[in-house]
């Protein structure tokens, strides 16, 4: 009888312990839960100050153009224009002084240019050739419009009340004035800009402004890829070496203009603020489309009648 009775002990003491010891482990593992979950929360916390873009970008004046498009104020002031790692026809790498200026904050879209179009009774954009659907493309109202000779952005800006970017006044709006390899910065990152494949999400064109965090330090969307855009200048793969230091305006008149930004077609290397390229006035393309700027005083100058 006394043995049973310490054998009940015995047991109720084992029973105890494998209670107490139960609960050890349920305790332990919710507490390894609660540490997963508190790491999970801390990693999307981590993620989601990659993907928020945290500049300030009402810093800068914003106006609205003739064409009631947006424009975004570019401060006078010097900037870091070309690369001495690039092209040949990139350098030298120097300071560039440029006035004030207003340059559009997203590329001319489908939509403004038919505006344009059916105001001044104009001819449709083409090119001759495209792998997507070229009819959805050019009706498309929020995408870029491609198709335009440099003569068509010529007379676009000119209905809006503006004019093509200098090349200097482009790259300025791109890099910034430390001069930047790409708007946002010295690395290539994925699904900053619309170029050559889909891991950007986009076949061909994508509509204006798709990238925010592409954006460059003054908020202008898409100065890497997406289209690359028509500029004021002639080109002349030596004009660097004879630019003035003020304001240039490119060199005399030449075969080609020059376009910058690269586009949905182009390698990274290509889409990089500092690459030039060059097209005779006439080409029209599935790449190529335009964005229209002012000079600040000359803005100014319209606002008072003077």
């Amino acid at each position: 009888m006394k043995n049973d009775k310490r054998l009940m002990i015995a047991i109720i003491a084992c029973f105890a312990i494998s209670i107490v010891f139960l609960l050890v482990i349920v305790w332990e593992v919710q507490k390894s839960i609660d540490y997963d979950k508190k790491i999970q929360k801390m990693a999307g916390k981590a993620k989601q100050l990659v993907v928020e873009d945290n500049r300030d970008f009402s810093i800068y004046e914003t106006s609205i153009g003739d064409d009631a498009r947006e424009m975004v104020l570019i401060p006078e002031g010097v900037f870091t224009r070309g690369s001495e790692d690039g092209d040949y026809d990139e350098k030298p790498q120097q300071e560039i002084y440029l006035d004030a200026f207003f340059i559009d904050k997203y590329e001319v879209t489908v939509e403004s240019y038919a505006q344009f179009r059916n105001a001044a009774n104009y001819a449709e954009p083409s090119f001759p050739f495209f792998p997507g659907d070229s009819k959805e493309l050019l009706e498309t109202p929020n995408y870029p419009v491609v198709g335009v000779s440099w003569l068509d952005a010529v007379n676009y800006c000119k209905w809006g009340g503006k004019r093509l970017p200098t090349e200097a006044e482009w790259e300025k709006a791109a890099r910034g004035s430390h001069g930047l390899i790409y708007p946002w910065g010295n690395k290539f990152l994925e699904k900053r800009s619309n170029i050559n494949g889909t891991a950007d999400g986009f076949q061909y064109l994508a509509p204006v402004g798709s990238f925010p965090m592409g954006r460059s330090m003054y908020g202008i969307y898409d100065m890497s890829g997406n289209v690359a855009e028509w500029v004021h200048d002639w080109y002349d793969q030596f004009y660097y070496n004879e630019s003035p230091m003020m304001n240039p305006e490119g060199p005399d008149a030449k075969s080609n203009h020059v376009f910058r930004g690269g586009s949905w077609d182009s390698r990274k290397v290509d889409s990089r603020a500092a690459k030039r390229f060059a097209a005779t006035p006439g080409r029209k393309d599935s790449i190529l489309g335009f964005r229209c700027a002012i000079a600040k005083k000359d803005l100014d100058a319209k606002r008072t009648g003077s």
